[in-house]
């Protein structure tokens, strides 16, 4: 039987799935793994601190399938933790490589640095918020852990875990090729699903598409707008999968949020008489707090490991399969005779001041003036989500889910890096820029040209409006175009309309990274926000007392 070193293998496995690059902080427990990783033709994009490092491993996997973060044992592994929960709650496949201690030092006690617990007490916080983990402590087995951790990493699109003894890292391991790689055959029942979702499209009056971010997440996009064209389906999204479905085609009719969006897309997504609900999880926030109407009856609810129609469900019919299959029922020959008017909804009236001072609406409105094929957009929480949930772009991406503060600027960069024809369009509230902005330096190193737009209102103004005016609300306002300035990059502050036009004109002609500093009043919110924050302020207020 062959053999090969066991990190030669692991990292020619990162090359197969399409990844060019890695993102991590170095450290000495997972040298031996950078060495290693070099050999295979890999680099690493070394980040600031470790958070940003699953940030951006996160954002690069939602746009090319599978990311990889690179990080040391206990104070690197432990202090990325809230990423990788982000990328699990949001079905992004991120796999974490660390380093760790020799294997010859497990049998004693765990007085080694970046020790905690034990030994094993990373591998076992990983195993919370990963799908599958594995300690390669065995060459022996090695092979068929890895392929494991690879297969329930891309098969379900969440994190994974792998953790090397630095022992271990070119022990020679045994290969087999006949280590089987096979997808699971489709489930048999996929035929009956697809029979019963035809035979209620052909009564359905009024259907519509919920599309989420499944279909991004499994590479169903082509296929399911191939699938509303051939029943000419209106399409909205969810706030988690906008994009899911290209906002510049014909039939979508807007980004669907419940009674915190537009209350003429809500009215009429929730009266329609069949909802094709394709890759939407109906989370808290894909609900809009659990107060979207989506009449169990009129719901066809088909995600990852099941479809749902009304009240019974088919397990093990992956959304994939469904899609597929469905596609090629509508297609063939005999396809059902359906056609379905698209509607004309109204977007929400959300227009800033042309000239006076800089608004958030106007904000958006300038950008959906400038946006095109060649930008990604991508924000952190707060108003830059929430309002940018008004931007008509192909690619958005944020932490719509589990929202976490951070995200933005790291994100930006794993984005860009993933696909470098896009010009990432970073949108930060200046709290998550506070926390993790620096990375800019990093944008700058790695010779990226990113836009960022702070949207500086010196405050954590959706935790305000969901309670009240309180001294730990407020935040400094740092000279954030002195700091990207500082750093190599473009930076300059803009308090108008007119201001921030001419900036962000600028900041298209500029061939290196650009940020603007849009000075905002603290009460400025999107209509969309306030109806979030009215909603969930209700709920901490009762709280409070």
């Amino acid at each position: 039987m062959p053999k090969q070193k066991l990190a030669d293998y692991l990292f020619n496995r990162v090359k197969e799935c399409g990844v060019d690059c890695t993102f991590g902080i170095p450290g000495d427990f997972v040298l031996p793994l950078y060495a290693a990783q070099a050999r295979a033709g890999l680099k690493t994009v070394v980040m600031t601190h470790e958070p940003s490092v699953g940030f951006a491993a996160d954002a690069y996997a939602r746009l090319k399938g599978l990311g990889v973060a690179l990080v040391t044992y206990g104070a690197g592994g432990l202090n990325m933790v809230n990423p990788i929960g982000l990328a699990y709650a949001e079905e992004s496949p991120v796999l974490v490589i660390s380093g760790s201690p020799e294997t010859r030092y497990r049998t004693q006690k765990p007085h080694l640095h970046h020790c905690v617990k034990t030994f094993d007490t990373q591998l076992n916080v990983y195993e919370q918020v990963t799908e599958s983990q594995a300690l390669l402590s065995n060459a022996a087995v090695a092979q068929e852990e890895i392929e494991r951790v690879f297969r329930t990493t891309l098969s379900q699109s969440r994190p994974g875990y792998i953790e090397i003894p630095r022992d271990m890292v070119n022990l020679e391991m045994p290969i087999s090729d006949e280590l089987s790689r096979v997808q699971e055959e489709p489930s048999p029942a996929v035929d009956e699903v697809v029979k019963e979702v035809i035979e209620r499209l052909r009564s359905a009056r009024r259907p519509v598409v919920l599309a989420g971010v499944e279909v991004r997440r499994f590479g169903l996009k082509d296929k399911v707008v191939a699938l509303v064209q051939a029943l000419n389906l209106p399409v909205v999204t969810s706030i988690l999968g906008k994009a899911s479905f290209p906002e510049s085609h014909p039939n979508f009719i807007g980004n669907y949020f419940g009674q915190f969006g537009n209350p003429k897309l809500k009215e009429y997504v929730e009266e329609s008489d069949l909802i094709l609900s394709l890759g939407t999880v109906l989370t808290e926030m894909e609900t809009a707090g659990y107060t979207a109407k989506l009449p169990q009856d009129h719901l066809i609810q088909a995600t990852a490991r099941e479809i749902s129609v009304a009240y019974h469900t088919y397990n093990g019919v992956t959304l994939k399969d469904f899609v597929e299959s469905l596609l090629a029922s509508v297609s063939s020959k005999a396809k059902p005779a359906m056609r379905f008017e698209i509607p004309s909804i109204p977007t929400e009236a959300f227009a800033g001041d042309k000239t006076k001072k800089l608004t958030v609406a106007g904000i958006i409105e300038d950008l959906n003036d400038s946006l095109n094929q060649h930008y990604s957009v991508v924000s952190d929480v707060g108003d830059c989500l929430y309002a940018g949930l008004s931007l008509k772009t192909d690619i958005f991406i944020a932490p719509g889910y589990y929202s976490s503060m951070g995200f933005g600027v790291p994100a930006g960069i794993g984005a860009q890096i993933a696909e470098p024809k896009r010009r990432s369009v970073i949108l930060v509230g200046d709290g998550g820029f506070q926390m993790t902005g620096m990375e800019i330096s990093t944008a700058v190193k790695c010779g990226l040209n990113p836009i960022v737009i702070v949207f500086n209102n010196a405050s954590y103004a959706m935790l305000r409006f969901i309670d009240q005016d309180r001294d730990y609300y407020d935040l400094s306002r740092w000279d954030y175009a002195a700091l990207a300035r500082a750093v190599g990059g473009n930076g300059v502050q803009a308090t108008t309309r007119d201001e921030f036009q001419r900036a962000l004109k600028n900041a298209q002609q500029s061939d290196a990274l650009y940020l603007i500093d849009a000075v905002i009043d603290k009460d400025d919110i999107s209509p969309t926000l306030k109806r979030l924050t009215d909603h969930f302020g209700a709920k901490v207020k009762a709280a409070i007392g």
